[in-house]
């Protein structure tokens, strides 16, 4: 019997970060918008949400379960547009403004990206539901030395 087993590598890089709003989601299938780029990916952390359940008898454990809720994921990127940003906090955008409404709505969508690996492997990631808390930023004053502010944004996935 033949077994199919992934070549060894190690990940080294993240690339082509891209995203679609999620424009219909049904026991038939889901369907997706346009895919655009977030912004150029510097970083991507995936922190899983678990429900878990220990089962005791007779002074033992005899089941421990966990389940997956969700995904968080923090994408770190170098900027994302603001047409973008807009678009995925649910916001507006008019003649070079972003117009922010206390009842805005972020929609759902989906997350991909590219992970390179060594021995000229990589991954192809996809994150399919999820909605985007409000943008994190870090903006700082030249000193000395250039410093570069970047975005982050969390969104939170469903499974």
């Amino acid at each position: 019997m033949a077994v199919n087993k992934s070549k060894k590598t190690n990940r080294i890089n993240i690339k082509n970060m891209v995203y679609a709003l999620l424009t219909s989601d049904t026991t038939a299938g889901a369907e997706y918008g346009e895919v655009k780029p977030l912004g150029k990916a510097m970083q991507v952390q995936l922190t899983p949400s678990l429900a878990s359940g220990v089962l005791y008898g007779e002074g033992a454990q005899s089941e421990n379960i966990a389940k997956l809720n969700g995904m968080a994921a923090v994408l770190d990127v170098n900027k994302i547009a603001i047409e973008d940003r807009a678009e995925i906090l649910g916001h507006k955008y008019e003649n070079g403004i972003l117009i922010e409404k206390a009842g805005d709505e972020a929609p759902f969508l989906a997350v991909g990206f590219e992970v390179e690996g060594t021995n000229k492997c990589k991954e192809l990631v996809w994150l399919l539901k999820g909605r985007a808390q409000p943008f994190n930023g870090t903006m700082q004053q030249s000193t000395d030395s250039i410093n570069f502010s970047t975005d982050s944004i969390t969104i939170n996935f469903v499974p």
